[in-house]
């Protein structure tokens, strides 16, 4: 979990620290464009018939008005089963959490924008359980986990609100993991045979600008 929290604060500071780096000053021909973004929200990933609730955080250094580069970390979580009686539960759950990078292309229009991106990186998914005994308390326990190749293909719209405070309307990215088979079933991020895990997630939050 601290390791979680560092990798968290060093993704969000990002931009601010290349921005800077460079004495505060946009490139030439930026001087109207935003520095950088930073996002955080609520995150849904949908995949098959599995939807996962979860947070997506993603911070972004611009170059110029049109292309920056993002760095982005995503979780999200789903309780396969759960059971309870007579003060005893029981119940499984399973995390997949994203860290993507890459370069995002932005159209501003006025003090909204619409942009694009195209994320590269890592996907981690793991399986647990826990229960919960009266006067003992409750027990949990990791039982798997993996790690593959992940990226995201997407957009979104941010409507703006002021100069350094926007919403995300909508980001929508198409994420694909490379899993195998058999971590992808341990882990129960999907019930497919295959090696390749097609998801949808969706996102909406704050946008803070710089």
């Amino acid at each position: 979990m601290r390791k979680f929290g560092i990798l968290m604060s060093v993704v969000l500071c990002l931009p601010l620290a290349l921005v800077a780096q460079i004495g505060g000053a946009m490139p030439a021909g930026s001087e109207n464009g935003t520095r950088a973004t930073v996002f955080g929200g609520y995150s849904y990933l949908r995949n098959g018939s599995n939807g996962f609730n979860g947070w997506e955080g993603q911070g972004t250094f611009n170059f110029n008005r049109y292309l920056g580069v993002t760095a982005d970390v995503s979780g999200a979580s789903l309780n396969p089963f759960s059971f309870s009686t007579s003060g005893f539960s029981a119940s499984t759950y399973q995390h997949v959490t994203n860290y993507l990078f890459g370069p995002t292309v932005t159209a501003e229009f006025g003090r909204s924008a619409v942009f694009a991106h195209a994320l590269f990186g890592a996907a981690h998914s793991s399986l647990g359980a826990g229960v919960s005994v009266p006067i003992i308390g409750g027990i949990s326990t990791g039982l798997t986990s993996a790690n593959a190749f992940a990226m995201a293909f997407g957009g979104g719209v941010d409507i703006g609100l002021t100069r350094h405070f926007a919403i995300r309307a909508v980001q929508v990215d198409y994420l694909r993991t490379q899993f195998n088979a058999t971590d992808a079933l341990m882990t129960g991020l999907s019930s497919s045979l295959g090696n390749r895990q097609n998801s949808f997630r969706y996102s909406s939050g704050i946008v803070f600008r710089f």
